[in-house]
């Protein structure tokens, strides 16, 4: 695209922001036209992006607490597992699947952005996929208890539940009305862990150790649900709120290939542009959804198109008001995507 071209399309396109910015009232007026995505291709480009689950195995009936490998405490009780039928399970190999996430890079990767179905943002203590089976079938939650490795923050913390359509969706994380079922949302915890840890094999509970390292967690007792599990509180600013678009100029990428993330690297937060305007090539954030000006923030573009990765970022920039960022990808490696994700 010769220089002449970009200029006249971007002075066109800031014509048209500067229009629709006029119907601003709180609520996004912006009409977008949505687009089916193609699941499949967006399936190839996670699957290789995707935390791998660590497998981690527990005695049913018993109490016992284990480690993920980035400090996330589990602390299972002899009533923690039950079967498809509500029957509580107390006796048996659990082997447990847990993926931890505790970067903006690695929610980019999972596809687990933390907004709010209703498009509230949270500021992440930390998100944990769980999965539980015995002999292959899978094994749902009683009660068992999660915590956090603490971040920097004085807030009290909510305990969050997730879900995905698919392995590959965008999380939704549930707003919480009144508290959910085994969520201590309002009485957060935090405290030095010196637990003990049953250390299991092929042949059961065999060694008791004691886990010395002294780490501070937003710990919560009775978490009632194994999928999709956030700790964190939400964000609130009293900053001039605006919309931010992403225009990627190569119409091949578009929502059926391409997902675009706002990161928020001071609250450890990022956002899913879910909305594309055929017309403009724009990807937005979801009708109503702003975010505040002068608020530090990455953008992450990322797309498999035909078997082939892009990827594009602007990093270190701060929203201004009406903000709108031109993307032109370049052609990128599954691993030095990876790496510039874990560098975030």
């Amino acid at each position: 695209m010769n220089s002449a071209y970009r200029s006249l399309l971007l002075v066109c396109l800031a014509a048209m922001l500067f229009t629709t910015s006029c119907y601003k009232s709180g609520y996004n007026s912006v009409v977008v036209t949505p687009v089916n995505s193609n699941e499949t291709k967006l399936n190839q480009l996670f699957s290789g992006l995707r935390y791998v689950p660590q497998n981690i195995s527990v005695t049913a009936g018993f109490t016992q607490t284990v480690y993920g490998i980035n400090g996330t405490k589990l602390t299972f009780y002899p009533n923690s597992f039950k079967d498809n039928s509500g029957n509580i399970i107390t006796r048996g190999i659990i082997n447990i699947q847990l993926t931890e996430i505790y970067t903006t890079g690695g929610m980019i990767a999972n596809r687990a952005a933390t907004t709010t179905a209703d498009g509230r943002l949270l500021t992440s203590g930390g998100e944990v996929l769980i999965a539980a089976t015995m002999n292959g079938q899978e094994v749902f939650a009683n009660k068992y208890g999660v915590g956090f490795r603490a971040v920097p923050s004085k807030q009290p913390m909510l305990l969050l539940y997730g879900n995905a359509d698919t392995r590959d969706s965008v999380v939704s994380w549930a707003t919480p009305g009144s508290p959910l079922p085994g969520a201590f949302a309002a009485g957060t915890v935090t405290n030095a862990d010196t637990s003990l840890v049953v250390v299991i094999t092929s042949a059961g509970p065999d060694t008791v150790t004691t886990h010395t390292a002294v780490t501070t967690y937003y710990q919560f007792d009775s978490c009632a649900s194994f999928n999709w599990i956030n700790c964190d509180y939400f964000y609130s600013s009293s900053a001039q709120l605006t919309d931010v678009r992403v225009m990627l100029p190569d119409t091949s990428f578009n929502q059926s290939n391409t997902e675009v993330f706002v990161v928020f690297p001071t609250i450890n937060a990022a956002a899913h542009m879910s909305q594309y305007n055929i017309a403009t090539h724009t990807f937005d954030l979801p009708n109503g959804y702003y975010i505040p000006t002068g608020m530090p923030m990455d953008i992450v573009v990322a797309t498999n198109k035909s078997g082939s990765y892009y990827y594009y970022s602007d990093t270190s920039v701060s929203t201004t008001n009406n903000m709108f960022i031109y993307a032109e990808m370049s052609q990128m490696s599954l691993d030095a995507i990876k790496t510039q994700l874990n560098n975030l």
